[in-house]
């Protein structure tokens, strides 16, 4: 499935309608940018410190005779090392700064939407659109990854064919009231609600941005298609006890980032390994203060991204609310709920950075997330299985 969804920069975005005209940049947050640049820069110093300074030929000891002894050469270089973290520290600051570099300028007035883009590399690109000729106010969730953490990313942005003129109007990390903000744009502007499911592009009247999941039903604008003849879906688990329903994933499913993330563990795992095995002959490889850092940071940095990859989400149904779980390998931890009567839709939606599909449940005030790499199939049965469960309760 195809759609357009231009980059957009910033994690904090807010265009403001109420006095016309005005504008607002588009480009990553100082909150971001100061703190990258410094743990960046920490590495180079470290890096250069160690290269100029430690590592001072192959380790040694004095005989009885007190004659010098070299043991053999260390498992890796030192020289290796200073590069590669020299290496790492310099690639987080030029990357931070290209980002600070690229921006959008965002203009908007009551008959008009001005976009200045400036990239990287090359000159700086001019486009204006008048605002009657957006086909309406998009509403979409877009997955990225921080660190070792996965976040979502919402956006609200003027809608247009050309991808070069879609302009975002709302971003943020937080979905607190992001059906509202939807539902601001949308009637602040005149324009339809468009919203991004399985389906493709769908248009929603804004007046029905309001109303409950419960209303819809009714008024038949949306359909209780549940058959409970047909089978669950494999990759699914459905318990049911008393005073609810729970829906979980059978096994840990993994995709691109998360092999990547197992690469990087196995390999700072194994330098750890090598460099304990290292010190145990008498083979420094860094001095113990930074022995220490490298060591206690590094396990540390392991066991949070084990603990992260080693989690499933699971959907409670009680009597009168939707509750998303997170389950870790220890404990399970209430993400979100949301009250039945509160609920004002339930969809498969897509993002089109990762191409996953995911189902979402929404109010007016929170949006919950289910199933970020469920196969497509098992989620449209998850989303008529809900939406059941809202009408009938």
């Amino acid at each position: 499935m195809k759609f357009n969804a231009p980059d957009h920069f910033s994690h904090s975005f807010e265009l403001k309608l109420e006095h016309l005209p005005t504008k607002k940049s588009d480009r990553i947050a100082l909150s971001i940018l100061y703190p990258g640049l410094f743990f960046g820069a920490i590495l180079v110093v470290l890096g250069l410190y160690e290269f100029f300074n430690g590592f001072k030929g192959n380790p040694s000891f004095f005989d009885i005779s007190g004659n010098e002894q070299v043991l053999i050469d260390p498992i890796m270089k030192p020289w290796v090392f200073d590069w590669v973290i020299i290496a790492l520290g310099a690639w987080i600051v030029v990357s931070l700064i290209f980002s600070y570099i690229r921006y959008k300028k965002i203009f908007l007035s009551k008959d008009n939407v001005e976009i200045i883009h400036r990239p990287v590399f090359g000159k700086k690109q001019h486009v204006k659109e008048k605002l009657q000729n957006y086909e309406g106010v998009r509403f979409r969730i877009e997955f990225f990854q921080f660190g070792f953490l996965n976040k979502n990313k919402y956006i609200i942005e003027l809608y247009h064919k050309n991808k070069n003129k879609i302009a975002p109007l709302y971003i943020s990390t937080s979905d607190k009231k992001i059906r509202r903000m939807w539902e601001y744009y949308a009637k602040g502007l005149n324009l339809p609600a468009l919203f991004m499911t399985d389906e493709g592009t769908v248009i929603r009247n804004v007046e029905d941005l309001d109303k409950s999941l419960q209303e819809l039903v009714k008024k038949g604008l949306i359909e209780n298609k549940y058959d409970d003849s047909v089978p669950l879906p494999p990759s699914l688990a459905l318990v049911r006890k008393q005073d609810k329903t729970v829906i979980k994933s059978r096994k840990f499913v993994w995709d691109a980032y998360n092999f990547m993330t197992w690469f990087g563990i196995i390999l700072l795992g194994g330098f750890i390994f090598c460099s304990a095995l290292s010190d145990e002959f008498g083979l420094n490889i860094t001095n113990s203060f930074w022995k220490n850092i490298l060591y206690g940071g590094g396990m540390a940095l392991i066991l949070l991204a084990v603990w992260l990859l080693c989690r499933k989400d699971k959907i409670v149904i009680k009597p009168h609310k939707i509750i998303i779980i997170h389950k870790f390998m220890l404990f399970s931890h209430k993400n979100c709920e949301i009250n039945k009567d509160d609920i004002e839709s339930i969809d498969v939606a897509f993002d089109p950075s990762t191409e996953r599909y995911f189902v979402t449940i929404s109010s007016d005030s929170k949006t919950m997330i289910f199933g970020k790499k469920l196969p497509i199939e098992d989620l449209k049965w998850v989303k008529t299985f809900l939406i059941h469960k809202v009408v009938r309760k």
